[in-house]
């Protein structure tokens, strides 16, 4: 089964791009699992929660990956609650170890707005990324779990189902 961790995120505004929801941070891509050891990886999975709080992050800003000359993934950023993320991601990581291959890239807290698939594509990202004003409005979102998802991919994109969710029992964070 194809696997990640991520933060779930309530739609926001409508776009273009077709999307099911919810949308998710993604903590950590864990790709092809076998499905007998999801509940190994969830059970490393449980305590991570148990010393991080409820915690708020800001949704705002576009960049793109690997480069805005380059742009294959254009997202919107996170500027507050950054922290706790990459806290949650270090935990996540860290849980994780000698369970899964760990991530060769650093975490980058995002939300990916769109994929670059086609030339049309890859013209809306420079034309986004030129244009301060055509990035999707910020907005806040309380961040209260994380989740194991399971990712099925099908004709109409991936379809992702939650194989368990793990919430956030530590003090609260500010709000």
């Amino acid at each position: 089964m194809r696997a990640f961790v991520a933060v779930e995120v309530p739609i926001g505004e409508p776009r273009s791009v077709g999307r099911a929801a919810p949308e998710h941070l993604t903590l950590q891509f864990l790709g092809e699992i076998p499905p007998e050891s999801a509940p190994r990886i969830a059970e490393r999975l449980r305590p991570v929660g148990r010393g991080i709080g409820p915690f708020d992050i800001r949704l705002e800003g576009i960049g793109a990956f690997p480069s805005s000359s380059d742009p294959r993934v254009v997202w919107v950023g996170v500027s507050s609650g950054r922290a706790e993320l990459l806290e949650l991601a270090r935990r996540v990581r860290s849980a994780l170890e000698g369970t899964v291959q760990a991530p060769r890239e650093e975490f980058v807290p995002h939300l990916t707005w769109f994929r670059v698939r086609s030339p049309t594509d890859r013209r809306r990202a420079f034309d986004v990324l030129r244009d301060p004003g055509s990035p999707p409005p910020p907005r806040s979102v309380r961040v209260s779990e994380f989740v194991l998802k399971e990712s099925v991919l099908g004709p109409g994109g991936a379809v992702h189902r939650t194989v368990e969710a793990f919430p956030l029992a530590g003090p609260a964070g500010p709000t």
